[in-house]
Order: structure tokens, then C-alpha cells, then sequence
């Protein structure tokens, strides 16, 4: 317990607050010592599988280890697909929009070999726990964000149709893989397992939702509530002739009109 505390969550404790340090400092040797903190946090939690192999925590961070390296590639080239469209501030070169599709691909083409391919995160010949929740909760979640962001943009977009149907496009490839998933074995996880483990990713995303669904309403509550319990403000009497008059004179003297009638 005592060697899972020091190499697991202390590492792990490290990573949000190296992220606030590193967001909310204002010097710039604050935010460099939180930058250091939170890969130095990340780098520890990787490394458990060799500093604490006993530990059932360390398959986190054999997982952690696995899916670094795609995911970086899923959030560069999300991020490059973003910043290089019709963006108010922040915009890259057009160009980069190919770059970041490119990154996008690999990365998903790399999480989809973690399943059917001999790339599936194992440790001592048994497959990685996390991964049977990470990869359904993943690709659930995905199918449903692709979804939810095409409607948005149907709904309250504007000129953003072909961002739509890109999206829409995206949410049923990754619902396919889903379905071939729960049909097709892959190289280690067969499709029974993949069923079971996908009925528990979507209750665990339902409950997300409905949690964060009643959170919004008792916080919107509270605040109705609230704000109903006040007193009505005190009236304010309209401006007189005088005042009108008054302000009219300042406006004409520092816009170079003429006397106010």
C-alpha cells in the first residue's frame, strides 16, 4: 500500500495540480514548475507497471502507457481540423486541415488495431481490465459526440452544412465499427465480452448524463428560488427636462453638433 501511495498517487496527484499551477499562475516559473509537475505525474503514473508491478493500480498506467501515444494524435489533429476552418480568432493555414486529418486517422486507425489487430494492451498474458471498459465507453461516447455536434450545427450553425455532414459521416463509421465490434472477435476480446462491456459503458454514460441533467436543475432551482425570494428593487425616477437637456449639450459638445432643442 504503502509503495502504491508513493510510485501511483502521488504521480497521480501531481497531474491536476501541475494543470491548475501551469492555468492559473502568473508567473512564468509558477506555470514552467506546474507544466514540470503534470508530465513528471504523467511519466510516473506510465512507469508504475515496472515501479510497482505488484500493485493492482499499475494496470492504469499500463493502459495510460498504451493509448498516450493515439489519443496525442486524436487531440492534435482535432485541433488542427478546428483552428484551420472559419475561426474568428486563433486561425492556422488551410494546410493544416490536411495535417490534422492525417493525425486524426492514424490515431484512430491505431486504436482500432489496439482491438482486432495484436496491438491489444495485455500484462502477463491476460488483457488489460481498463482496456475492456476504456475501448466500448470510447467508441460509445464518440458515436454520440459526432452526433450531438452535427445536429448543433444543423440547429444553430451557420454555413457550417458541410462541417455537419462530415460529422454525421463520422458518427456512423464509428457506430459500424460498434456494431461489427459486438459481431466480429477481436485478436484478444471476443465479441461477447465487447456486448457486455458496452451495456455497462452505456448505464455508466446514461447515469453521466442523467446525474449532470438533474445537477443543471437543482442548480437552476436553487437559483430561481432564490432569486424570486428577493425584494423587488426600488424604482427609479425617469430623467427630468433638465437632465435631458444637460446630457443633450455634452453629447453635442463632443460630437460637434448643434445645440440640442
Amino acid at each position: 500500500m504503502i509503495q502504491a501511495a508513493l510510485w501511483f498517487w502521488l504521480p497521480v496527484s501531481l497531474i491536476p495540480l501541475g494543470v491548475w499551477l501551469s492555468l492559473s499562475a502568473k508567473a512564468d516559473g509558477q506555470r514552467n514548475l506546474g507544466r514540470f509537475l503534470a508530465m513528471a505525474g504523467l511519466a510516473g503514473v506510465v512507469l508504475t507497471p515496472w515501479t510497482v508491478p505488484s500493485s493492482p493500480s499499475s494496470e492504469a498506467g499500463h493502459l495510460l502507457g498504451f493509448i498516450v501515444g493515439p489519443a496525442a494524435l486524436l487531440v492534435a489533429g482535432v485541433y488542427l481540423i478546428s483552428f484551420s476552418g472559419n475561426v474568428p480568432v486563433g486561425r492556422l493555414p488551410k494546410s493544416d486541415r490536411r495535417l490534422g486529418v492525417m493525425a486524426f486517422m492514424i490515431g484512430f486507425v491505431w486504436f482500432v488495431g489496439m482491438h482486432w489487430w495484436n496491438l491489444t494492451p495485455s500484462m502477463d498474458g491476460d488483457v488489460n481490465r481498463y482496456w475492456l471498459v476504456f475501448w466500448p465507453t470510447f467508441l460509445l461516447l464518440l458515436t454520440c459526440l459526432c452526433s450531438g455536434s452535427a445536429l448543433s450545427l444543423r440547429v444553430i450553425g451557420d454555413q457550417r452544412t458541410t462541417e455537419s455532414n462530415v460529422l454525421w459521416f463520422a458518427s456512423g463509421f464509428v457506430f459500424s465499427l460498434i456494431v461489427l465490434a459486438m459481431m466480429v472477435d477481436g485478436s484478444v476480446v471476443n465479441a461477447e465480452a465487447f456486448r457486455y462491456h458496452l451495456w455497462l459503458a452505456g448505464a455508466d454514460l446514461l447515469g453521466t448524463a442523467v446525474g449532470l441533467a438533474i445537477a443543471i436543475l437543482v442548480f437552476g432551482g436553487v437559483v430561481f428560488l432564490h432569486e424570486r425570494s428577493l425584494a423587488e428593487p426600488d424604482s427609479v425616477e425617469p430623467p427630468s427636462k433638465k437632465e435631458f437637456e444637460h446630457v443633450a449639450a455634452i453629447v453635442a459638445s463632443n460630437i460637434g453638433g448643434g445645440e440640442s432643442e
